[in-house]
């Protein structure tokens, strides 16, 4: 496990896993933070989800990794949205 990368999934979300397969996503290591959930995207939306996280790890830099995690702290993303 990582601080920044994508969000561990349940084994019951299929459609997600469905998403992240064809994107590769299970071939780097889950994370706690990322792209996703400092743009508060949930695993309600499992294509944006994915794509999402596709496009963290395309793009990710020693530099994005320290923004990632420099938004969590500051509160960035944080809460649910679900109500």
């Amino acid at each position: 496990m990582s601080l920044v990368g994508p969000r561990p999934c349940l084994f019951n979300q299929h459609e997600l896993i469905k998403e992240r397969e064809k994107r590769d996503i299970f071939g780097v290591r889950p994370g706690i933070t990322g792209l996703a959930q400092v743009n508060e995207i949930d695993m309600s939306t499992p294509t944006l989800l994915a794509e999402t996280d596709a496009r963290m790890m395309q793009d990710l830099t020693v530099r994005t990794y320290c923004r990632y995690l420099f938004m969590t702290l500051m509160g960035k993303g944080r809460g649910d949205r679900v109500q």
